[in-house]
């Protein structure tokens, strides 16, 4: 019985060791959001409207204290008879990101646009029409959705899921801390 109660005190203390220092690191997170996150705007008739699909996404953690970029490439289509319309837009946001470990999500707040380039460059113009609706679009979708959930089917995540409180932004990652 001791052998047991020491055995089982060892593979805890190992497990407590492995999973101590889990991170998500900013590749995951891209990785996540490509598979997961589909945002795409058709708005408009056949003859006007406009198509926007969100295709390149890319994250930047602890390039700024407690901060995550996202920058995302949005493929943009206006049409219209006379003279259609098409060009990428790259936008960059920073966020707070933080945990909810309620749905063990971790989601962006305080989001701030700090970047718009188009191409071509003179799409500047034509866009301007649009680009507050699309940022107010762009906004409530990223504050909305969560950018990375734990997957709590695989059994090392759900142990990791049950035990994170909140996360802390590091250079290149999220760390997951498990006490308050």
């Amino acid at each position: 019985m001791k052998i047991l109660s020491l055995t089982v005190s060892f593979v805890l203390l190992f497990l407590t060791g492995c999973v101590s220092q889990y991170s998500i690191t900013e590749s995951e997170l891209e990785d996540y959001l490509s598979d997961e996150i589909h945002f795409e705007i058709k708005e408009g008739n056949q003859l006007f409207g406009i198509d926007v699909r969100i295709q390149n996404i890319d994250v930047k953690l602890g390039q700024k204290v407690d901060i995550m970029m996202v920058s995302a490439t949005s493929v943009i289509k206006i049409r219209n008879p006379l003279m259609p319309i098409r060009a990428e837009l790259k936008t960059t946001f920073e966020a707070k990101p933080w945990y909810d470990a309620s749905n063990h999500s971790v989601y962006l707040r305080e989001l701030k646009l700090v970047e718009v380039k188009s191409s071509p460059k003179d799409f500047d113009k034509a866009i301007q029409q649009f680009s507050p609706q699309l940022m107010g679009f762009l906004t409530q979708f990223l504050e909305n959705q969560p950018v990375y959930v734990l997957d709590t089917n695989d059994s090392n995540q759900a142990l990791i899921a049950e035990m994170t409180k909140r996360i802390q932004v590091q250079p290149g990652k999220l760390q997951l801390i498990f006490d308050e």
